[in-house]
């Protein structure tokens, strides 16, 4: 669980375990208190009541003696000792741009954009477990991470993303990253023979079975007929009341009904004798030959093979670009101004002037000419023979497809492939919309906040673009930015953009060289009783903090009811 809500410190049991955890990774193991004074890095612009929790847990858990608070990216800018500076930070859940002139920053024009390298992450995480639903479980946040090193920031986004669309481009750039596999061992696979064998087997167990059901049934049926043969000697002996008694019992009603039924019973014994006739004479016949795979052939069978499947191929690509022509003819045929339509109309308009007197058109064969002139390319149905042929050649093609299907059992199929992504997903930096993101991009917000100096104090923040932050180590950001500068200032001005040496650490060495000037114990860090005086949130000020503003009282209640709101101050 962490510590944050974004950017602010808000879950303090989770924190008091990462702070446990560091001291005694810092060798720390004071009793009952801490003997050092603490410097901790805070958001810009970080909120009293956080602030005073966070100096109560550590001024009355861990009994510090001082602690100061600064913003993490004026600490990077301390490393550099630049006096004018755009810092632009870069971190995992928001983006800070801090204009400082004269070492002085300028709080009030300081902008925050709410996009981190975590909604990069996080939108790259969707559109691939979308694009690959079979690997979701695989494409872990920190596998994201590592692929997220891959993509690149764009200096001209859109015709980039266009480039795309070619086939040739797509497979030169994309990237296919592998995914974790352990093969499965299959066993070998079973000797034909035996196969053969099992098969025989299965085949004359069957027979046998049938046989069976065939010989009780025969010998059913026979019984039957007997039966039905001994009360028809009846009615032929004239012993009519046995007979009829004998009908009652077999639930038969009349002597037509008893013949049908003894001539489906001897038509049922015939054949049976039949089948088990047949059954004697029949002859093993020889398993048919499996089909073999390309693979298995000699090489004069694959030269045949392949001719084969190539005139097939030939076959159905000239159906195809037949039903491609008719469907461009009769598109053409639908627009007025096409050649084929004017035309057309042309010859019909022909045929009505030259018939104005007497409509004989089609007793002459040259009538039938102009007639398949007018409706050769007008056909607007394929016929069914191409359609079924088509079908029959696309069976063939499918059936003998030497494109076999990656198998799941293979390295191929745990792949991740990016394309558009390595260029998209860092574009969120500049166009939040693509997430949903209701915010001006980092560019704009660099503009809007030039917009509030003058001229000369304008250049002096453009000539010293100070990138800092783990996002800021995106590959060609600096290029893009360079670009986006060129574009919003004047003409020839001057412009620098710088990155960190260390992105992820400058903050930490800037503050820990701040920290280590002697003067700065008694002037940065406050102490216990200054913070028993004046609690609320309450920070010592100096270049790399935030400025400290009194949170005002809450408003009377009594005086809110009675229409007459006054703020009071302590």
């Amino acid at each position: 669980k962490s510590p944050f809500d974004r950017n602010l410190v808000t879950h303090f049991e989770a924190f008091e375990t990462l702070m446990d955890y560091g001291l005694s990774r810092l060798g720390i193991d004071s009793e009952g208190k801490v003997d050092h004074p603490v410097c901790i890095t805070e958001c810009l612009g970080n909120p009293n009541f956080l602030r005073h929790n966070l100096s109560q847990v550590l001024f009355e858990l861990y009994g510090v003696p001082g602690l100061s608070y600064g913003v993490d990216a004026l600490f990077s800018l301390q490393c550099r000792n630049f006096n004018d500076a755009l810092v632009v930070s870069m971190g995992h859940q928001t983006m800070h741009i801090i204009p400082v002139l004269d070492g002085i920053p300028h709080h009030h024009t300081a902008r925050r954009i709410n996009i981190g390298g975590l909604q990069l992450l996080s939108y790259m995480q969707r559109i691939l477990q979308l694009r690959y639903q079979n690997h979701s479980n695989a494409l872990t946040m920190s596998r994201i991470e590592d692929m997220f090193s891959l993509t690149k920031v764009s200096t001209d986004f859109l015709p980039e993303l266009k480039r795309w669309k070619d086939p040739e481009y797509y497979e030169r750039h994309e990237v296919k990253v592998q995914l974790p596999f352990v093969p499965v061992v299959k066993p070998p696979p079973t000797d034909p023979e035996v196969l053969k064998a099992r098969r025989q087997e299965l085949g004359r167990r069957l027979m046998e079975i049938n046989a069976k059901k065939r010989e009780t049934k025969l010998l059913e049926n026979t019984k039957i007929l007997q039966e039905l043969k001994t009360v028809m000697e009846l009615d032929e002996q004239g012993n009519e009341t046995k007979f009829l008694k004998a009908l009652g019992r077999l639930n038969i009603t009349s002597r037509e009904e008893l013949l049908n039924l003894i001539n489906k019973t001897q038509a049922a014994i015939d054949k049976a004798k039949d089948a088990k006739l047949r059954e004697a004479m029949r002859e093993e016949v020889a398993e048919p030959e499996t089909k073999r795979r390309r693979e298995d052939m000699c090489e004069s069978e694959r030269i045949e093979f392949d001719s084969w499947i190539n005139d097939i191929k030939s076959k159905l690509l000239e159906i195809r670009e037949k039903k491609a022509a008719r469907a461009q003819r009769r598109k053409q045929l639908a627009k007025r101004r096409t050649a084929a339509s004017q035309e057309r109309m042309r010859i019909i308009s022909q045929l009505a002037r030259n018939n104005k007197d007497e409509d004989d058109f089609g007793l002459n064969d040259s009538d039938w000419d102009v007639y398949k002139q007018i409706s050769r390319d007008a056909e607007d149905s394929d016929s069914e023979e191409e359609n079924l042929k088509a079908q029959e050649y696309d069976a063939v093609l499918k059936e003998h497809s030497m494109e076999e299907e990656v198998n799941r059992n293979s390295a191929d199929w745990h792949q991740v492939q990016l394309s558009t992504e390595l260029t998209m997903v860092p574009e969120i930096i500049f166009q939040p919309s693509i997430i949903g993101v209701e915010q001006a991009g980092l560019a704009e917000t660099i503009q809007f906040i030039f917009s509030k100096y003058s001229a000369e104090c304008a250049e002096r923040l453009a000539n010293n673009v100070f990138l800092t932050g783990g996002l800021s180590q995106l590959s060609g950001l600096k290029e893009r930015l360079e670009a986006e500068l060129q574009q919003m200032l004047p003409f020839k001005s001057s412009f620098k953009v710088e990155l960190a040496e260390d992105p992820v650490l400058d903050a930490w060495r800037g503050a820990s060289t701040w920290a280590s000037k002697p003067d700065q114990l008694s002037s940065g860090f406050l102490t216990k009783s200054e913070y028993m005086e004046h609690g609320d949130g309450y920070l010592k000020e100096h270049l790399a903090s935030n400025r400290y503003c009194p949170t005002p009282s809450p408003v009377d209640k009594t005086d809110l009811s009675t229409g007459n709101g006054t703020i009071q101050n302590n």
